[in-house]
């Protein structure tokens, strides 16, 4: 059988294909992949596997941001928590775990036992523990994703809890002659405060992290202070969701 998984994100679809025991790992702009390969016929709306350059012989299964914001003729959907933590299984092969999800719009934590989903928590009211929230705060800084994971030394404290006037108490930070880089580790670090409270809902020895922001070394770092615990990042973490659409 050969399959396709795709994570529809709000910032990125993430797609992979399994074929005679192998993987390939495909990342688009969400934008772009809808313009491009999405297509309808009448009132049928479908993934066009030609212009991706795939025979029609593939099972496709997606989740993800954009799983609900249409119907697909050719694709079958499961959930985010569902792929995410079937994903983690694929990838690790532990079967008991807590798994923390940074995505760009919201964040997520699920408890795992035993091959099955006890329990998850979930954060989509606020973006200050995502992924859009570490984007835009770069851009505020005018660092890069990649720079922002290094930092994690002398982190200012900031006292916004919202995203929005977080990003006005930034520049008023950097008005008043704060370093970047004591800036910028402390965007990690309120992340990270954030993400508390559901990390700390469950119990676990074993904690993993997924989504394109548990690249984030410092912060991971944090985390795994707060909490007490490491944390370990997957291997593909921003494809995690993708490889949960794919059979165990």
């Amino acid at each position: 059988m050969k399959n396709i998984g795709i994570d529809l994100g709000s910032r990125y679809v993430k797609l992979v294909k399994e074929s005679n025991g192998s993987i390939e790992y495909n990342i688009f702009d969400t934008v772009s992949f809808y313009k491009q390969f999405i297509a309808r016929n009448g009132a049928e709306t479908y993934i066009d596997t030609n212009k991706l350059g795939l025979s029609d012989d593939y099972k496709i299964v997606a989740t993800g941001y954009g799983r609900n914001l249409m119907s697909f003729s050719n694709v079958e959907i499961i959930s985010e928590i569902k792929a995410h933590f079937r994903g983690a299984l694929k990838q690790t092969g532990n079967d008991s775990f807590i798994l923390i999800d940074i995505g760009g719009q919201d964040s997520k934590v699920i408890l795992g036992k035993e091959g099955y989903i006890e329990d998850f928590i979930m954060n989509d009211k606020c973006a200050a523990s995502t992924g859009r929230f570490a984007e835009n705060a770069c851009s505020v800084l005018g660092i890069s994703i990649d720079e922002l994971s290094k930092m994690q030394h002398n982190p200012a404290n900031l006292s916004s809890t919202c995203a929005v006037f977080c990003e006005s108490e930034l520049i008023g930070l950097m008005a008043s002659g704060v370093e970047i880089e004591s800036i910028a580790a402390g965007i990690n670090k309120s992340i990270a405060k954030r993400l508390l409270p559901l990390i700390k809902s469950f119990q676990a020895d074993t904690i993993y992290a997924s989504g394109g922001v548990a690249n984030n070394k410092s912060l991971i770092l944090f985390i795994s202070q707060l909490i007490g615990k490491n944390v370990t990042p997957l291997n593909n973490p921003q494809f995690n969701g993708a490889l949960g659409c794919l059979p165990l």
